[in-house]
């Protein structure tokens, strides 16, 4: 099963970086075909509809085509005044914008349309990150994503990660693995 894990965040010590890092190591160990990528390697400038008129720019079209051949998905979800990232809502803005002069990319949520999305987040405080969950599954789920019912936000994730950023906690780990156990489930099921 073809895997894309990213996280809404390029922030060079960024804890959803570590949780994408340390969950694309955990699918690659559960069988997966990990594609794990940085949205910092793309240069998408911030989604305005004149600058679109212009021309879709190329790094959206390669981001449209990456997220299209991957059946499932896991985004780490930083959360920020209680929401997900402008920069993940950026990406999913330009990459659910059809491109008028490509006839294969006419239909917007092509990217989207039946993906099986696993949702973590991670965050210094407590809640971890679970209001930007919070938003961000509705949001999936207008761009016609599957949505795992599992999810987790990994709390106080300051202290969670040890110098070689794998998770410290067994507990935490296992949360990990049932989101990455769902989605490689639902997506296999709704694949075949």
């Amino acid at each position: 099963m073809k895997l894309l894990i990213f996280a809404g965040s390029t922030r060079l010590n960024s804890y959803n970086r570590k949780l994408a890092h340390v969950s694309a190591q955990m699918a690659r160990d559960s069988g997966a075909e990990v594609t794990h990528i940085e949205l910092a390697d793309f240069d998408i400038p911030m989604y305005n509809a004149d600058l679109e008129a212009r021309g879709t720019p190329a790094d959206v079209m390669k981001l449209k085509q990456i997220m299209y051949e991957h059946p499932a998905w896991i985004i780490c979800s930083p959360e920020y005044n209680g929401s997900y990232t402008a920069l993940l809502k950026n990406t999913i803005d330009w990459v659910s914008s059809p491109v008028k002069s490509d006839p294969a990319w006419l239909e917007g949520f092509k990217s989207f349309t039946g993906k099986v999305v696993g949702v973590l987040s991670a965050s210094p405080g407590g809640l971890g990150g679970l209001r930007s969950q919070s938003h961000l599954v509705p949001l999936l789920l207008n761009a016609h994503c599957w949505v795992a019912p599992k999810a987790f936000a990994l709390g106080h994730a300051g202290e969670a990660f040890d110098a070689a950023g794998e998770l410290l906690k067994e507990g935490d780990r296992h949360h990990v693995q049932a989101v990455i156990d769902q989605v490689l489930f639902a997506a296999r099921r709704l694949t075949d």
